[in-house]
């Protein structure tokens, strides 16, 4: 575990969210019982890798509610990307309904990306999910296909930071101008035919 010094903390969280199950379970034998609470508890446990060992405990709606918080997709565009309806989307918000393991792999897959560009301080990560790879293929485009993604993330992650820098750099973060229209023609122009 990343955090040696406080096992216990991390003990009591997973045995406070695991009320009802009857049980405690030991964080290091995570892998052993996973199997075994998650069809009775709706919560995701998985290891992020093996350089970074945190367990992430965390529900499928607090999952939903970081994508939504760092992403900010329309639901319809989350239940195209979760293969269900828009109302499937509102009942797990709700928490009427609980999804399928295979849709909850992909919101924590969503959620993990989400805090990817928090951790990378990219404040406008919600305009990612849709710029296009040298492959002409989104982020979203790539989750829903189910093909590798860790690159494009990446990718974005690198190219967010710089733009806020080169944004940082211009000055127009500390402007204190009003926005205007000033650009904008009083009058329309008339079209304009070449003749063949």
């Amino acid at each position: 575990m990343k955090n040696q010094k406080h096992p216990q903390v991390a003990f009591t969280i997973i045995s406070m969210m695991l009320v009802g199950t009857g049980s405690s379970y030991a964080v290091e034998n995570a892998q052993k019982w996973q199997s075994h609470v998650e069809p009775r508890s709706p919560l995701s446990i998985e290891r992020t890798n093996v350089l970074d060992p945190k367990i992430d405990v965390r529900t499928p709606l607090e999952h939903l509610k970081n994508i939504r918080a760092t992403l900010n997709p329309p639901i319809a565009e989350l239940a195209t990307l979760f293969e269900v309806s828009r109302q499937a989307i509102y009942k797990w918000l709700a928490q009427d309904s609980s999804p399928e393991e295979d849709k909850l792999k992909l919101i924590t897959t969503l959620s993990k990306i989400a805090d990817s560009f928090t951790d990378a301080g990219i404040h406008r990560s919600g305009a990612l999910l849709h710029m296009k790879n040298v492959n002409g293929q989104s982020l979203f485009d790539l989750l829903k296909a189910k093909l590798p993604y860790e690159k494009h993330v990446s990718i974005l992650i690198a190219e967010a930071q710089a733009m806020e820098a080169a944004y940082e750099r211009s000055g127009l973060a500390q402007s204190n101008a009003l926005p205007t229209n000033d650009w904008q023609a009083t009058i329309s122009l008339p079209s304009f035919r070449e003749e063949a």
